[in-house]
């Protein structure tokens, strides 16, 4: 048996061992307190017949959405600022002023400017994902090699041509990494948004079936959020291998 197959049947057990203990708990607990793994399953296979789909649509739409406006926006924005000594010294402590503020704090005013629909949801995700990638790239930004950008101005290159070819790859390590964290992060914000006052999506399921007082509702809406999550994570890694495989490469080399 493989190492990988032996991890991997490590965490099966693991996994059964988890379900049953969890069951037996289940059994001996009142359903108001906790739900069981057999009544989470059966909920979510009606739920999946009905309309969680739809739900996971609705959710998806406002995390793509959010993520194609904050996404380049704050990559842009941290460039440029990290190159500019005086446009960071003027712009960077109101971002960072702005980053301070709790997501939650910001909902009840996005719904009273956008309404109920998917437009706060929106701007939340966009306004979370602009600032984790913003700190990223003006970090990446800053770590340029000065000797290299001295060296390209000598040998004749323009600031746009040493822009593009060395601050943008040397700030791609620092952006995949910031966009490792902005993914799980649009997620969160999506949910707060649905959750404080939203019909629809996944944070709806989670807000619907506390006030109708469903425990296993509220266990299944988490479990798929966490499947959910873990997609993303795992989506992410492998873009991250896929952009960033010469630093493996180059780490093997060594």
């Amino acid at each position: 048996m493989t190492d990988s197959s032996r991890l991997w049947l490590q965490r099966a057990i693991l996994l059964v061992a988890i379900l049953a203990a969890w069951e037996a708990c289940a059994r001996l607990v009142s359903d108001r307190w906790i739900s069981s793994p057999v009544a989470i399953a059966e909920r979510l296979a009606q739920w999946m017949a009905g309309d969680l789909w739809y739900h996971m649509m609705i959710t998806g739409t406002e995390i793509g959405a959010g993520l194609a406006i904050g996404i380049p926006l704050g990559v842009l924005t941290g460039m440029l600022l990290g190159r500019s000594k005086r446009m960071a010294a003027v712009f960077r402590p109101f971002i960072v002023l702005m980053n301070s503020l709790p997501i939650v704090a910001l909902t009840p005013l996005l719904i009273m400017w956008f309404g109920l629909g998917m437009q706060p949801k929106i701007v939340l995700v966009a306004f979370v994902s602009f600032l984790l990638m913003f700190f990223n790239s003006f970090s990446g930004a800053r770590a340029v090699d000065e000797e290299l950008m001295d060296t390209l101005a000598l040998m004749g290159a323009s600031a746009k041509e040493r822009f593009v070819k060395v601050v943008v790859p040397s700030c791609l390590t620092w952006t995949i990494a910031g966009l490792k964290n902005a993914l799980p992060y649009a997620l969160i914000a999506a949910v707060i948004g649905e959750m404080m006052l939203s019909r629809n999506g996944l944070g709806h399921l989670i807000t619907r079936s506390a006030q109708q007082f469903d425990m296993t509702g509220i266990y299944t809406a988490l479990f798929v959020l966490m499947v959910v999550g873990g997609l993303i994570n795992e989506g992410t890694t492998q873009l991250e291998n896929r952009l960033l495989r010469w630093r493996h490469l180059e780490t093997r080399g060594r």
